[in-house]
């Protein structure tokens, strides 16, 4: 059994294994980092460290949000880590959380779906909607 954290960006649902999230939490104001990645929206201080935050609109191609007004927004900052790194992901909002089979995922075209800061498991189908399942997030340099 996997638990998995199901999430949305735009019309698109993808999930992530819990194990690689530490803490969610409603985003907050960044402050800027002076010649950054263009996926990295900005930093801020965590648990007596400073943490970068990748923006996930941006990394699966998507125009980044219009409405920038936090308090009134379902955005969230999903703490990801892996042994390589540890940084926030700037999300839309947190859906569920899923408690499925590994039988369950599909393969994917891994030609089609992986680029170079995310790595995906496959496809699962809960209920007729498709969720991309994340293997790996990687932070740009």
């Amino acid at each position: 059994m996997i638990d998995l954290i199901v999430f949305s960006v735009d019309k698109n649902k993808y999930a992530i294994n819990i194990e690689n999230v530490q803490r969610i939490i409603q985003a907050v104001e960044l402050s800027s980092i002076p010649n950054a990645h263009p996926y990295i929206d900005g930093m801020m201080s965590y648990e007596d460290s400073v943490v970068k935050v990748l923006n996930f609109r941006k990394v699966v191609g998507l125009e980044d949000k219009k409405d920038k007004n936090l308090s009134d927004s379902s955005q969230k900052f999903l703490f990801y880590e892996n042994t390589e790194n540890k940084f926030a992901v700037n999300i839309d909002s947190i859906d569920d959380i899923a408690h499925i089979q590994e039988s369950d995922i599909m393969s994917a075209d891994d030609d089609n779906v992986n680029n170079e800061f995310l790595d995906f498991d496959g496809i699962l189908d809960i209920d007729g909607v498709l969720i991309n399942i994340i293997k790996t997030i990687k932070l740009p340099n």
